[in-house]
C-alpha cells in the first residue's frame, strides 16, 4: 500500500494551570512560581512564550528547537498567554496591571501594541477565530466569569454564555462553528462546547478530577484537554462529542508542579505536546495515539 504523506504539524495552545480556581492566582504568583504559558504560530516553527526571565512575565519568541530567543513585550506588569493570529503576524496576550488583567495585540516584532479591552473586569485568555477577525476570550464583567467574543480591533463584545458559574479558556473549532470552553457550571471544571453564536451548550466530560484547557484538532473531530489537579495532571483526547475518552500521557514528572501543556492533533498523531514544568525547562514529545513518548528537552530557555 502506498504511504500518505504525513500532514504537516498544527499546533494548538493548551494553558494548564492547576489551582482551586484559576482566577485566584495573581501575576506575582505565576512569576513566584515560574509558570510559562505558550503558543505556536500556524506551521510550529516559531513559539511564543510568557516568562519572567527578566524583571517582569513578558511575551517572547523563538523557534522550535529553542534557538532565536526575542523579546517582544516590556512594559510593567505581567503579560502572559500568548496566542498567535491565524496568520502568524500578530499575537494577543492578557496583561496583568494593578488588580486586573486586559486583552491586548501586538505585532509579533514587537511593533504596532494595542490596547483591545479597558473594562475594570478582569478579561483574560484570548483565542483567535480561524477566519483571524475575532478573539474570544472570558470576563467577569457582569458579575461571574463567561465567554465573550469581540472584533480584533476591540469592538463589537457580545456575550457568548450568562451561566452563574466560571465559563473559562475558550477554543475555536477550525471551522469556526463551535467554541468548546472550560466551565464550573456542574461543581467541577468539565468540557463543554457550543456554537459560535453561544447556542446549544452541550456538556462533554464530567469528572471531578478536573478537566481544563481544551484544544481542537485542526479536522475538528477530536479535543484535547488536561485532566488532574495540583497533585498530577496528563493529557487526555476525545471525539468533539465527548465519546471516545482516551488517555495520552502517564506523567508522574507533573506531580506538585503547575505544568503548561501544548498539544497538535493532525491527522491521527499527536505531533508536538510541550510541557513547561515549575523548574522552567520546556520538552517537545512526539507521540502517536497510541505509541510510547519520544522526548526531546529544549533547556535554559526560561530562568
Amino acid at each position: 500500500m502506498k504511504s500518505q504523506p504525513s500532514p504537516k504539524p498544527q499546533i494548538v495552545s493548551m494553558l494548564l494551570v492547576l489551582t482551586t480556581s484559576l482566577f485566584a492566582f495573581s501575576a506575582c504568583s505565576e512569576k513566584v512560581q515560574g509558570r510559562t504559558t505558550f503558543d505556536s504560530n500556524k506551521d510550529g516553527e516559531r513559539i511564543a512564550f510568557a516568562s519572567n526571565k527578566g524583571d517582569d512575565i513578558d511575551i517572547y519568541v523563538m523557534n522550535a528547537d529553542g534557538s532565536d530567543v526575542r523579546q517582544v513585550t516590556d512594559e510593567p506588569g505581567g503579560d502572559s498567554f500568548p496566542a498567535w493570529s491565524p496568520e502568524g503576524t500578530k499575537i494577543a496576550f492578557q496583561r496583568f496591571r494593578g488588580e486586573t488583567f486586559d486583552i491586548y495585540l501586538i505585532n509579533a516584532d514587537g511593533s504596532g501594541l494595542r490596547q483591545l479591552t479597558s473594562d475594570p473586569a478582569t478579561d483574560r485568555f484570548p483565542a483567535w477565530s480561524p477566519d483571524g477577525s475575532r478573539i474570544t476570550f472570558s470576563s467577569d464583567r457582569n458579575g461571574q466569569s463567561d465567554i465573550y467574543v469581540m472584533n480584533t480591533d476591540g469592538s463589537g463584545v457580545a456575550r457568548l454564555t450568562s451561566d452563574p458559574a466560571v465559563d473559562f479558556m475558550p477554543a475555536w473549532s477550525p471551522d469556526g462553528s463551535r467554541i468548546a470552553f472550560a466551565s464550573e457550571r456542574n461543581g467541577q471544571s468539565d468540557i463543554y462546547v457550543m456554537n459560535a453564536d453561544g447556542s446549544q451548550v452541550q456538556q462533554l466530560t464530567n469528572d471531578a478530577a478536573g478537566d481544563f484547557v481544551p484544544a481542537w484538532s485542526p479536522d475538528g473531530d477530536r479535543i484535547a484537554f488536561a485532566k488532574g489537579r495540583m497533585e498530577q495532571s496528563d493529557v487526555y483526547v476525545m471525539n468533539s462529542d465527548g465519546s471516545a475518552l482516551r488517555q495520552l500521557t502517564h506523567d508522574p514528572a507533573s506531580a506538585g508542579t503547575s505544568p503548561t501543556m501544548k498539544v497538535s492533533l493532525p491527522g491521527q498523531r499527536v505531533e508536538r505536546d510541550l510541557s513547561s514544568y515549575g523548574n522552567g525547562s520546556l520538552h517537545r514529545r512526539d507521540q502517536s495515539v497510541t505509541s510510547s513518548l519520544a522526548e526531546q528537552s529544549v533547556d535554559d530557555v526560561f530562568c
